[in-house]
């Protein structure tokens, strides 16, 4: 009776079973497709007839980040910091080194325990006394990292390119588990490198640039932002800048960026383009690319593009320019058919052509191999010329889209010109806002008939150029440049005036948070006085409290960050079953938070004693 009672129950059992299993893979596949980089195209218009030849057919290429990274990489940052005599103006109040130690403070509390940061404090050369190696942010990691900040002090002159040599070495010299670390520079500076005859003409520049991005934020209207955007660029990095009405939001301004830099979804992102073949003479002619490097190969039958890390939830956009040859039929009885594309009779009342072939590949860590994705392409309608009511040929209206793309690309290009030509310098500033202010006057002349077209939120953009420029400012237009070559988030004068459309969900979240901060206050260095052993213990106790309360912190924060990225045939497979989907992602996020706040909670009062200078082994039985 026992064995067939077994053996009735079996079927119930194995459909659970399998029930179960095709969940989870479901769940799986979901996650899989939730983890992707997506590259999509849109053409400028759906179809070309067939007697015409379009000599510059745009196509716009769209690269979309995942809104979360699968497995989060581990990052090594070095934060180059100034410490030059005028960080310690005293005419500025509070002085500018105490705003860069309240955001390097936020710097060591918002990087996560597997991260490494670096203080490289710099002047006239690297002050190697006031910096330190990599540390790991875990407890230790991070009070060590909270003393060396508190220890800066300001003197001398400002020369960058000794500082960046030495950063490069520290990264360079990481040991074997570095090369499964992305390895990245924040450079903050309020001073003009008075050692920058010749900065950018030297060789040694060149190849300190290429190593690794560097984020470079300006402080104040003193420093010059020549270097700092020219610096950004060579790396692929960002430039950005606090003025002086906000330089209190310095920390707001490095949060948009650790925002970024803590959440890399995708590595050595590329994506390559082929035209369709010889028999449709398509041709490749350039890419609108910005600041990300692109190549044009065997006379324009490829290209690539190289936009190299993505941060969660980022998207970049890129025209690509064609020569699309006239046709005076369609091949193969109204179908297209070429040596690149297989044939597809679905498609022969449609008449499409094939124009180009699209691939890309990416990573989600350093030691992973390669993601290789192809995509159905781009295709567009060859048709005889659409003729109307009144006879003539039917307008095509083109995609808004791309238009506002396209548009966007030509204005930064016609702004970086007038920087590089000097036309926008610090001498010339003043006389800068009229050039700016007449050539955008032609430009919009140039656009005004394309029609779908909306120009007023550029304008709005420049009249901000200009009005910055006739106010004596520069940095503005420079970082205004930055971000739009590199699609990323920047501070413009102010964190909050960052472009809202390169904004990620983290950026903005650690930006909000940094802005919260209360306001840095002018404090002399306390010292301990005479009979007052008692408060010198009881402070030396509490560091030791906090040191153990971090360290508990980082290893609930690693087990809950487990659960959270936990297989999802595990973790859905079991959901499946008890129907607590959204209790467990609440429960998993309010964890998370909670957590953040009492680390940062511990480590802003590990900062407190710190600056108090207590010295626990100076007490007896401590």
């Amino acid at each position: 009776m026992e064995t067939i009672r077994a053996t009735t129950m079996l079927p119930p059992l194995l459909t659970t079973f399998f029930s179960i299993l095709l969940m989870a893979m479901a769940a799986t596949a979901a996650a899989s497709e939730t983890t992707a980089v997506k590259v999509s195209t849109t053409p400028i218009f759906p179809e070309i007839p067939l007697g015409q030849a379009r000599k510059d057919f745009q196509v716009l290429l769209r690269v979309e980040a995942p809104a979360a990274p699968p497995h989060r990489v581990p990052i090594d940052v070095v934060a180059v910091l100034d410490v030059s005599g005028s960080m310690n103006d005293p005419e500025k109040r509070p002085s500018r080194l105490g705003l860069l130690k309240a955001a390097a403070k936020f710097m060591v509390a918002k990087l996560h325990d597997g991260d490494r940061l670096s203080i490289l404090a710099f002047n006239d050369r690297p002050v190697m006394e006031l910096s330190s190696g990599l540390l790991y942010m875990s407890g230790d990691g991070r009070r060590h990292a909270t003393t060396v900040i508190d220890k800066l002090e300001a003197r001398g002159g400002t020369a960058l390119l000794p500082a960046l040599e030495e950063v490069v070495k520290i990264l360079d010299g990481r040991p074997g588990d570095g090369r499964n670390r992305l390895g990245f520079i924040v450079l903050l500076t309020d001073g003009e490198d008075s050692h920058s005859k010749g900065f950018f003409g030297r060789e040694s520049i060149h190849g300190v640039l290429h190593k690794y991005p560097i984020h470079t934020i300006g402080v104040g209207a003193a420093h010059d932002p020549e270097p700092l955007l020219y610096i950004a660029q060579e790396s692929y990095g960002t430039y950005s800048f606090v003025d002086d009405e906000h330089a209190g939001k310095l920390a707001g301004a490095l949060a948009v960026c650790l925002g970024g830099l803590t959440t890399v979804a995708a590595l050595d992102t590329r994506v390559v383009l082929k035209a369709a073949g010889e028999l449709n003479g398509v041709r490749i002619d350039r890419v609108d690319s910005g600041g990300y490097a692109s190549f044009v190969t065997c006379g324009g039958a490829s290209c690539e593009v190289a936009v190299g890390e993505l941060y969660a939830g980022e998207v970049k956009h890129f025209v690509v320019h064609l020569h699309v040859p006239a046709t005076s039929s369609v091949h193969n009885d109204g179908y297209y058919c070429d040596h690149l594309a297989a044939c597809d009779r679905h498609r022969r009342h449609r008449h499409e052509q094939h124009l180009l072939s699209v691939g890309y590949s990416y990573s989600h860590h350093p030691s992973s191999p390669a993601i290789t994705v192809e995509t159905p392409g781009v295709f567009i309608q060859r048709s005889p010329e659409v003729v109307g009511s009144s006879g003539r040929q039917a307008l095509l209206l083109p995609s808004p889209e791309v238009l506002h793309h396209i548009v966007r690309f030509e204005l930064v290009d016609v702004i970086a010109g007038l920087i590089h030509g000097g036309e926008l310098s610090s001498l010339m500033v003043k006389d800068g806002g009229e050039i700016l202010q007449v050539r955008w006057e032609e430009f919009r002349a140039c656009h005004q008939f394309w029609g779908g077209l909306d120009l007023d939120n550029l304008e709005n953009e420049v009249d901000a150029m200009v009005g910055s420029l006739r106010k004596g400012t520069v940095a503005f237009v420079h970082a205004w440049v930055s971000t739009h070559q590199m699609q990323r988030a920047t501070s413009l004068g102010s964190p909050e005036k960052a472009v809202a459309e390169y904004l990620t969900p983290a950026m903005r979240l650690l930006m909000e948070e940094a802005l919260r901060l209360p306001p840095v206050a002018e404090t002399a260095a306390p010292t301990a006085p005479g009979g007052m052993a008692g408060v010198q213990y009881s402070g030396c106790v509490e560091m030791k409290i906090i040191d153990r309360r971090l360290e508990l912190w980082s290893k609930v924060r690693r087990d809950v960050q487990e659960l959270m990225f936990r297989p999802a045939a595990e973790g859905m497979a079991v959901a499946a079953v008890d129907g607590e989907e959204h209790v467990a992602a609440v429960f998993h996020g309010a964890s998370l938070e909670a957590i953040d706040r009492a680390m940062h909670r511990d480590i802003y009062l590990a900062a407190v004693y710190a600056s108090k200078q207590w010295r626990c082994h100076s007490v007896a039985g401590i």
